[in-house]
């Protein structure tokens, strides 16, 4: 148990020194002819933070004043731009003669990078340590089995129910059933019978994002799709937006999956909170920590009407409840949130003065998540 939380406050101690190392930036990325790249990956080699350009080219990120950007979009060779305390960049990408596509992990030392070949780049044997997604169909009828060479596998969710599913279409609907295999696919189905509110999944559809892997290499790359499994806990992996596979957790530092509006979404494991489940970083910093977590649950239809009062719901739904957390780094203190501003006041009760400033500032606003991020960010300045 020791070992536990001295390694949990190391790993805060060394995320700290990174975060207290950041600076602000933001700019555009664009082509030779000034057109603008939407979903262009702008990734800060030493803090790994990353952000995609909105439909504008504009992206903006936290990054180390003294690093260096790594720049890379579909199409067009990447690029390395030092940050030299810039806080504004007009970035100009040049097109690749062969298409490439970007595997933003660990990139060669030199400000030269090679392009390589789609396949290469999108291998995530090499990129997280054997996480299969050569087979994307169901595996064979023989019971797939267990390779030891195999040590970092794909988990197959055999319970992963389609949105809208009851029990009386045959899909069990208890807790999934994880079973670890070498290969295998699930097919996550995003549309909805008429008659269900709610998913089982945080997107109506796959969406672009990134990970940050145990081995601290970002994968991200135009043909990966993902989405999460509220249910299962699971980050979904896709390539050709049918078939996907679900990577273990602990192959995952963080992911950020950005939605159709460009807001990222950002994930880690947090073992006090929920062992099992991600739960979203709202606010992060030196001096605290935010998160939120998500539990899913599936509820059938009830109807029932005897021809004078009825009762129950005539659709199936999928039902969401929210929990807001926040870490005190400096005491590691982590305590539930609760969306009132007693709570709120009750928690930083050691810097009244600064809180109520911010409230001042943010009175007619209703506490939800974007106001927990300007608070986390205000608080830890």
């Amino acid at each position: 148990m020791k070992k536990r939380v001295g390694f949990f406050l190391f790993s805060l101690f060394s995320l700290n020194f990174a975060l207290a190392q950041t600076i602000s930036i933001s700019g555009t990325v664009k082509t030779q002819d000034g057109d603008a790249l939407h979903l262009a990956f702008v990734q800060d080699r030493i803090t790994k933070s990353g952000a995609y350009t909105d439909s504008l080219g504009n992206f903006s990120l936290a990054a180390n004043p003294d690093s260096k950007l790594r720049i890379s979009c579909f199409g067009f060779k990447d690029t390395l731009i030092s940050i030299n305390n810039r806080t504004s960049f007009a970035i100009v990408l040049r097109p690749s003669v062969n298409i490439t596509a970007n595997k933003a992990a660990d990139a060669p030392a030199s400000d030269n990078i090679n392009q390589r070949t789609l396949t290469d780049q999108v291998n995530l044997d090499n990129a997280v340590r054997n996480v299969t997604t050569q087979h994307l169909t169901p595996p064979p009828p023989p019971q797939p089995t267990v390779s030891e060479a195999n040590v970092a596998k794909v988990k197959a969710n055999l319970y992963a129910v389609p949105l809208g599913a009851s029990v009386s279409d045959g899909h069990p609907m208890q807790q999934p059933n994880d079973v670890a295999l070498s290969q295998g696919s699930i097919y996550p189905v995003f549309t909805h019978k008429e008659a269900t509110e709610g998913s089982r999944y945080l997107f109506g559809d796959w969406v672009h994002g990134y990970v940050l892997n145990s081995k601290d290499s970002i994968i991200q790359s135009p043909v990966l799709f993902f989405n999460y499994d509220k249910i299962g806990g699971s980050l979904l992996l896709s390539k050709d937006k049918h078939s996907a596979v679900a990577v273990y957790n602990e192959l995952i530092k963080t992911f950020t999956l950005v939605d159709q509006l460009n807001q990222q979404y950002t994930f880690t494991l947090v073992p006090e909170i929920d062992k099992t489940h991600f739960v979203q970083i709202i606010a992060s910093g030196n001096s605290y920590k935010i998160y939120k977590t998500i539990k899913t649950k599936f509820v059938a239809a009830d109807y029932s009407t005897n021809g004078i009062a009825s009762t129950g719901n005539a659709f199936d739904s999928f039902q969401d409840e929210f929990t807001y957390y926040i870490l005190n780094v400096k005491t590691n203190s982590l305590q539930k949130l609760p969306l009132k501003k007693k709570a709120i006041k009750e928690v930083f009760a050691q810097e009244p003065d600064k809180l109520n400033k911010f409230m001042g500032e943010n009175s007619g606003s209703s506490i939800d998540d974007s106001y927990l991020a300007s608070l986390g960010d205000y608080m830890n300045k």
